[in-house]
This record gives C-alpha cells, structure tokens and sequence, in this order.
C-alpha cells in the first residue's frame, strides 16, 4: 500500500476499505503496479499495490507476498524476501520497521531512495563489472573510480563459484570385454527440436 500516486507504473481505479493497526478504517481509491529498484540493481514490478492516500508511510504486506509464492527470512536486522533461490527484495532494520533496500521509479527518475549499505554496494559494483574480484574492486575503489565508494570487502557470490566449477573427468574404464560389441558407447541424445541452420535435426 502507499499514498504515492505518482509511482504508479499502472493504476486503474478501486474501491474498498483496509483497517490499520490502530483499527482506524482507510480507503481505498485505486490499484496498480509500482517499479522498483532493488538493493542488486534489478527493476523489478510489484503488483495489486493498494493506492490508500490517507497512509503516512508505504507498506508491503508479507502475508501477501507469502500467498503469491515469496518467502522471507530475517536475521542480524535484515529481512530477504525470496522467490526459488533468488533474493527479490531486502530490507534493513530501522526503528522497529523493515525498511526496503531500493527507490521506486517514477519514469525514467528514482523517487525516495533508500541508501545501500556497504556490502550491497560492493556486490552491485561486483556484478556491473561482470564479477570482478574483491582484490580488484578494492583497486578501483581507491583509485576513486567507483564514484566515490569506498569498498573493502565483498560477500559470497553464489553465482561466481557456479561459474568456475567444472565437471569432473571420467576415470579410464576398466572392462572384461572379448568379442567385438561386447561393449558399446552410443549418443542417445537427439532429435532436436529446433532444427540448425542447415536445416538438420539430428
């Protein structure tokens, strides 16, 4: 829910009521999607986003995301909301409330941006220069070529020990053969649903 109607990327009118905490009764005036940009610098869409313009601040319910297939976690102050194996949306701590990690787009401008914390600086930087070291981020963050962020330590990448891993070789095979086609090695993979360009599927 929030009260901001210009961060509406899609709004359709509504109607309705929601009942906060303090039992107090608020409209409901309309409905929509809000972009958001997330603490790993991916746009990400929430949807059904209530447009309720009598809130102080903007919430996200997590019985709601819960329903649409997320789930959370939260540990040391930091709340993560995941879908598969893939963090969604993070959120840090502050005054007794998660407060998300991200600004919401309103055009082609970020509106209400929240500051990253150090560790998701270091992983976006990490990931817009297409996984570099922490050795080498450390470099260019000195060197004050990362507009100005200082960046000392970076976490575990998941996707960067994917991949470097490697398959393991097979061992030399060990058979009692004595004839011819005792034993045989064949492909069985095929065909191919999509044909290559010279038109072959097999």
């Amino acid at each position: 829910m929030t009260f901001r109607k210009d961060w509406f990327s899609s709004y359709e009118k509504s109607g309705g009521t929601v009942v906060m905490g303090n039992n107090a009764t608020c409209a409901i005036v309309g409905i929509g999607s809000v972009r958001v940009r997330c603490h790993d610098g991916v746009v990400r869409t929430i949807t059904q986003v209530r447009h309720v313009p009598d809130l102080n601040k903007n919430l996200i319910s997590v019985s709601t995301l819960d329903e649409q297939g997320y789930r959370y976690m939260s540990k040391t102050g930091t709340i993560k909301v995941t879908k598969g194996s893939l963090v969604m949306l993070k959120g840090k701590l502050e005054n007794g409330l998660y407060t998300l990690a991200g600004s919401t787009i309103v055009g082609s401008a970020n509106a209400s941006t929240v500051q990253l914390s150090n560790d998701d600086k270091a992983r976006l930087w990490h990931m817009r220069l297409g996984h570099m070291s922490a050795r080498g981020l450390e470099m260019l963050s000195n060197r004050n070529l990362l507009e100005g962020e200082k960046i000392s330590t970076l976490d575990f990448c998941e996707h960067c020990v994917l991949g470097k891993q490697k398959k393991v070789s097979f061992s030399t095979g060990k058979h009692k053969t004595r004839g011819v086609l005792d034993y045989i090695h064949s492909d069985l993979w095929g065909p191919s649903k999509l044909p290559s360009k010279g038109k072959k599927s097999i």
